[in-house]
C-alpha cells in the first residue's frame, strides 16, 4: 500500500512540474480519483476494436496478439505511467457507452478531434493532446494516370461510407455536378479487390490505411496531396481530469523524446506533416469548402 501511495505522489509531482507546453495546466491538487483508481488497480483499461485493422490496431496471427501503431502507443503510455495495459475489445460504435459506464478508462481507437466532445457528448468526454495527424489520400494502381484530386473527374472512385474520404468527395461533387463517379461501401476489403481488378479507378481513404495497402500490394500507390487533415486523440470521461493530465504528460514526453516519431516511422507513417504534433497547440479546423477549389 505504501508503494502505491508513493507512486501516486510521484505521478502527481511529475504532472505539476514536468511540462511547460501550451495547453497543459499544473495539477495543484488532485481534484478527482481517476488517476489514483487506476494506480491502485495496477492497470488501465483501454477501449479498442481489433476489427478496425492495420495499421491502426489488429490481431496479428503470427504473434497471436494485438499489433498496430495505436497498440504501440497504448503500450508506451502504460509503460511511462508504470501501469499494465489491459485492452478491452469493444465494438467501435459502442466504445463511448462503455467509457461513460466506466467499463473502460480510456478510448484510443481512431477518434478524431471534436468527434466526441461536441454536441450532446460535450458534457461527457474530454480529449487528450493529439497523437497523429490523419488525412485522406488517393490510392490507385501504379500504372494509373491519376495524380491529383482533379484527375478523379469522370473516374470510378470508392470511399468508405460516412468516412472523411466520403465527405471530401461528396462535397466536391455537390460543387461539380457529380463529376466523380462515387461508390460508397462499408466493405473495404471488397473495394480493395475491385481496385486491384480495375473495377474501380481509385479510392480516397485514411492515409494509414492507404499506406498499409501499398505495403501489402506492390501494384498500388498513394498519390496527390493530403486532404482534410485532422488530429487523432484519445478520449476519457470529462470528470477524469487527473487521468487525462497523466496521459497528456506521457504523450508530450513521447513527442519531445522522439518516441512518437519512432513508433510512426516503424509503421511508415511519419512525414513532415506530423511535425506539428511536436507542439501542443491545437490545429485549426479545416473547412470542406476549401476542397472545391481543386
Amino acid at each position: 500500500m505504501k508503494l502505491k501511495l508513493n507512486l501516486i505522489g510521484i505521478l502527481l509531482l511529475g504532472l505539476c512540474f514536468g511540462s511547460i507546453e501550451s495547453g497543459l495546466e499544473p495539477v495543484h491538487a488532485q481534484t478527482d480519483s481517476s488517476l489514483s483508481t487506476v494506480v491502485r488497480r495496477g492497470h488501465i483499461r483501454y477501449g479498442i476494436d481489433a476489427s478496425i485493422g492495420g495499421p491502426y490496431l489488429y490481431w496479428n496471427p503470427k504473434t497471436q496478439y494485438y499489433d498496430g501503431f495505436e497498440w504501440d502507443l497504448i503500450k508506451e503510455i502504460s509503460r511511462r505511467l508504470k501501469l499494465e495495459a489491459k485492452p478491452i475489445n469493444t465494438p467501435w460504435a459502442g466504445q463511448p457507452a462503455s467509457l461513460e459506464s466506466r467499463q473502460i478508462d480510456l478510448i484510443l481507437s481512431i477518434r478524431e478531434r471534436g468527434s466526441l466532445t461536441t454536441g450532446t457528448n460535450k458534457p461527457k468526454f474530454a480529449e487528450t493532446v493529439p497523437y497523429y495527424l490523419n488525412s485522406q489520400r488517393i490510392l490507385t494502381n501504379k500504372d494509373s494516370k491519376i495524380s491529383t484530386l482533379r484527375d478523379l473527374i469522370g473516374k470510378r472512385v470508392g470511399v468508405v461510407a460516412n468516412s472523411g474520404g466520403a465527405a471530401v468527395l461528396e462535397t466536391y461533387n455537390s460543387n461539380r455536378g457529380n463529376a466523380i463517379r462515387l461508390f460508397s461501401s462499408r466493405d473495404i476489403e471488397r473495394m480493395f479487390a475491385q481496385l486491384r481488378d480495375r473495377q474501380l479507378d481509385a479510392m480516397l481513404l485514411d492515409e494509414p490505411v492507404a499506406i498499409w495497402q501499398v505495403r501489402r500490394n506492390s501494384n498500388l500507390t498513394v498519390v496527390g496531396e493530403p486532404l482534410l487533415p485532422i488530429s487523432l486523440v484519445a478520449i476519457v470521461n470529462k470528470d477524469d481530469e487527473t487521468l487525462k493530465k497523466a496521459v497528456n504528460q506521457a504523450l508530450i514526453q513521447m513527442k519531445q523524446e522522439g518516441k512518437l516519431e519512432s513508433i510512426l516511422r516503424r509503421w511508415k507513417l511519419w512525414d513532415n506533416n506530423q511535425k506539428s504534433l511536436q507542439s501542443a497547440v491545437v490545429l485549426p479546423a479545416i473547412s470542406l469548402t476549401t476542397i472545391t477549389q481543386f
